[in-house]
């Protein structure tokens, strides 16, 4: 459930990584939803180079977008069906931070979430 953009080296207007970065963050936050009894999630993920958005991350439920060398813009709360947008949450995440970054949310997530509710959902219901 993650699709990025080619981002790096093929398009121009790329601040960052995105296409060749993205398996390492699916298995890191993969990592991170094991650690919290929270394996069986799916979590739709987008991750651009740039704030243009070819990859449509600002509809996904947990979105990296590009904003400088290494760095993304993380948004949340968008639909796992893709009928609502996300909102930005942190600006200039450094690459290295994203498991400080993200376990918190997703140990509200693990804590309040209501029955089968999804993450985005949870996020666009809490506010996180």
């Amino acid at each position: 459930l993650a699709m990025a953009c080619p981002a790096l080296p093929l398009c121009g207007l790329a601040q960052t990584e995105a296409e060749r970065r993205m398996p390492s963050y699916v298995e890191r936050m993969r990592g991170l939803l094991n650690k919290m009894n929270l394996g069986d999630e799916e979590i739709l993920m987008r991750m651009t180079g740039c704030p243009n958005g070819c990859a449509r991350p600002y509809m996904a439920e947990l979105a990296f977008v590009g904003d400088g060398p290494n760095s993304y813009q993380i948004w949340l709360g968008g639909s796992p069906v893709l009928t609502r947008t996300a909102w930005p949450f942190v600006a200039k995440m450094k690459d290295e931070n994203l498991e400080d970054t993200m376990e918190p949310i997703l140990a509200m997530f693990a804590q309040q979430r209501q029955q089968f509710e999804a993450f985005g959902d949870f996020c666009h219901r809490v506010g996180a």
